[in-house]
């Protein structure tokens, strides 16, 4: 297991593991909040979005330690999450 708050088990060089799974906070929120803009007349929910993003994103860099896995695995939960919302209020 990977610990992002302490970068346990990370290479903590300049732009290693650590810096870029911390890299990833901040970009999935931009995701979040730029899919919104475009499909939020589509049924897009936020909170599911912001969600779907973080989930996938934490639980992989903690049991994986792969940033980059995790920033993909974050994008499609952000957009799976943000259009399942349309299914879940009918």
């Amino acid at each position: 297991m990977y610990n992002i708050m302490s970068c346990g088990g990370f290479d903590t060089s300049f732009m290693g593991a650590c810096s870029v799974a911390w890299l990833g906070f901040p970009i999935l929120f931009f995701v979040v909040v730029f899919a919104n803009r475009f499909f939020g007349e589509m049924g897009w929910n936020n909170t599911l979005a912001f969600a779907g993003a973080y989930l996938p994103w934490f639980l992989v860099v903690t049991f994986f330690g792969t940033p980059d896995f995790a920033l993909l695995a974050g994008v499609v939960g952000a957009l799976i999450g943000g259009f399942g919302g349309e299914y879940l209020n009918g």
